[in-house]
């Protein structure tokens, strides 16, 4: 599992995002950008206002999470803390 943040300059949700996954222990790659043309490949359609992001690689998928989402977060947590996957 590789799980990186792309953090917007000066983003409220970024901030929380990071906190978060310091908080919590949880091992990431941080990407500062205010790309908006970055962001939208990142998430593969195009967004209008420039937000941080979460991407999570898994060994078969790839999720992002737009913004801090609460519920998302603790379902990554969950899912590490069942699986201890290793995260790189």
């Amino acid at each position: 599992m590789k799980i990186e943040l792309y953090l917007v300059p000066n983003d409220n949700e970024g901030i929380n995002l990071k906190e978060f996954l310091i908080k919590n222990n949880i091992k990431f790659h941080e990407i500062i950008t205010d790309n908006l043309e970055l962001l939208s490949n990142i998430t593969q359609s195009r967004i209008i206002r420039k937000v941080s992001l979460l991407k999570i690689t898994f060994s078969s998928s790839i999720h992002i999470i737009t913004g801090y989402q609460e519920h998302s977060l603790n379902q990554l947590l969950e899912h590490i803390k069942k699986y201890n996957p290793k995260i790189i």
